[in-house]
Parts: structure tokens; sequence; C-alpha cells
């Protein structure tokens, strides 16, 4: 029998799920660019991009109800700076999956497009504002960056949980 602390069922499974969404309007945008603008091809991908990325912001809205409401496992032994700063590393993660697809929802809104997610095209909610979509657009490739960033130190951390501290923190989310 294995008494090692985990987080909960719905925890893991929206964590999985939130990585892989977040890889999918990842991959969709940076294949985007092999096609012509104008192309059928390329108009999916975007299609997947916005798909994608409002099943982050959902999952995630999942997500943070689950943690609110579900135990998590004690934190291991370890130094209280290192806890801290992997404290702040998931709330920036939380923050970026929160902020990326609002961000790309308002740009996409105040450039005047529609959008278009899961084979839908979603009623425009906001007046057309150039500047206002031009720096959404510029904070959300911005913090595309930040996204990468924080994944891999994330990936990194668990990674060195696993095989040089061998605690068991990267088994708590499998």
């Amino acid at each position: 029998m294995n008494a090692e602390p985990r987080y909960t069922l719905a925890m893991r499974v929206l964590h999985w799920l939130v990585f892989l969404a977040a890889l999918i309007a990842v991959a969709a945008i940076e294949i985007l660019d092999v096609f012509p603008k104008g192309s059928l091809a390329r108009a999916a991908l975007f299609e997947i991009h916005q798909s994608a990325g409002l099943s982050v912001f959902a999952l995630m809205l999942l997500r943070l109800l689950a943690r609110l409401v579900t135990p998590i496992p004690s934190p291991v032994p370890g130094p209280n700076l290192l806890r801290r700063i992997g404290g702040l590393t998931h709330g920036i993660l939380y923050l970026l999956m929160f902020a990326m697809p609002v961000l790309g929802v308002l740009a996409v809104a105040w450039g005047a497009e529609p959008i278009r997610a899961f084979g839908m095209t979603l009623p425009s909610f906001l007046a057309e504002h150039d500047k206002l979509a031009h720096l959404a657009g510029e904070i959300h490739e911005s913090g595309a960056t930040l996204v990468y960033i924080f994944v891999g130190l994330h990936a990194t951390a668990a990674l060195w949980h696993a095989f040089v501290m061998k605690d068991g923190v990267l088994r708590r989310m499998w």
C-alpha cells in the first residue's frame, strides 16, 4: 500500500488537462505561420488556438474551484525559501493561465475579429478599438514568453524533485 500523499484525482486530472490544452494552443499558434495569411489551414489553426485557449480558461476555473474545496498534501520537508519560490511560481502560473485567454479574447474582440471556437462564432461583446486591440495582443504575446519560462521552471523543478531530491513531489501529481 502506498501511503504517499497525493493530490485528489480531480486536481491531478485538471492539472494534466490544462497542460494538454495549453500545449495545443501553443502548437497551433506556432504552426500557424507556416501557412499563408487567408488560407483555410491558417484559419483552422487559429480556431484551434482560440478553442484551446478558452479551454485553458474553463479548466483553470474548475481547477481553482477544486483547489479551494479539496485538501492538498502537506509540503515536503525542505528549505523554507524553496517552498516560497515554489508557491510564487505556482501563483504566477495560475495568473498566466487565466490572463492569457482573457488577453487573447480582448485582442480579438477589440480588433473587430470574430472569436471562433469549437466550430462556433461567438458574439462580439466589445466595440472595435485598434489601440486596445494592439496593446492586448502585445501583452498576450509577451505573456507567452512568460508562460514558456514559468512552465519550464515548473517542469525543471518537478524533474529535480524526482531525480535529485527523490522526495516524491512529482508522484503527487500522477
